[in-house]
């Protein structure tokens, strides 16, 4: 049976069955001189990931849940919820350029203030100030990538399937181990499978998961494991 490999931050994942957990990540919350008054200014916020809502909360802790949010994906979702905050609106589909498009229908004539990383994967508040969405930005985080020594790191097994969900996990993975051609790259997200064309081997097996959560991805790798025993691949 082939092993599952998740990138994911150091002590955010809980262990998942059938899934072994390489911690190659951290957030770092980053100050916002200018926070305060962009949340006076905003009618609504939007955030494309959970660790935006948590950055947020650090800062300005129960001091923005009046505003409307506009979140991506069911993990944000849950997140708001944690933080008592109101999800206005929730993206159909999980990819950053696809939620701007579904916002600049929904938030004409509104001030928005996207909360978001220093490196972020998608044009979300480009396609929106061309919709003539009035958008704030403040960067409230930054993903950094851990370098661990040699003798501490996992060995990654032959014909492993490497779970990416996001372009910097792909550069983290790099960071600390060599792609193998029997390796295959599964990512959520077109910004994600793109970035691994660009960063792994031309030769590289990738797959686009048919899933738009975490949690549903990790589940069809592990079925894409029963289906090869089975003999169905």
């Amino acid at each position: 049976m082939k092993k599952v490999y998740y990138i994911t931050k150091k002590n955010a994942s809980k262990p998942v069955e059938g899934v072994e957990l390489l911690e190659l990540l951290e957030i770092v919350f980053t100050p916002d001189s200018k926070l305060s008054q962009k949340i006076k200014e905003a009618e609504c916020l939007i955030f494309t990931s959970k660790n935006a809502l948590f950055a947020l909360e650090h800062f300005l802790p129960r001091q923005w849940q009046n505003l409307p949010c506009y979140v991506i994906g069911k993990g944000s979702k849950r997140a708001l919820e944690t933080l008592e905050g109101k999800a206005e609106f929730v993206a159909s589909r999980a990819y950053g350029d696809s939620f701007g498009r579904e916002l600049a229908k929904v938030l004409q004539g509104k001030k928005a203030l996207f909360i978001h990383a220093k490196k972020v994967a998608s044009n979300l508040a480009e396609i929106l100030r061309k919709k003539r969405v009035w958008v704030l930005e403040s960067v409230l985080y930054e993903t950094k990538i851990l370098t661990i020594p040699k003798q501490e790191r996992q060995k990654i097994k032959p014909n492993s399937i490497v779970f990416f969900s996001a372009p910097s996990h792909i550069r983290a993975f790099l960071q600390n181990y060599s792609w193998k051609a029997d390796y295959l790259a599964l990512c959520i997200g077109k910004s994600t499978a793109k970035a691994a064309q660009e960063m792994l081997d031309k030769e590289a097996q990738i797959m686009l998961s048919p899933k738009v959560s975490i949690k549903d991805s990790l589940e069809f790798a592990k079925q894409l494991n029963k289906g090869e025993n089975n003999g169905e691949n």
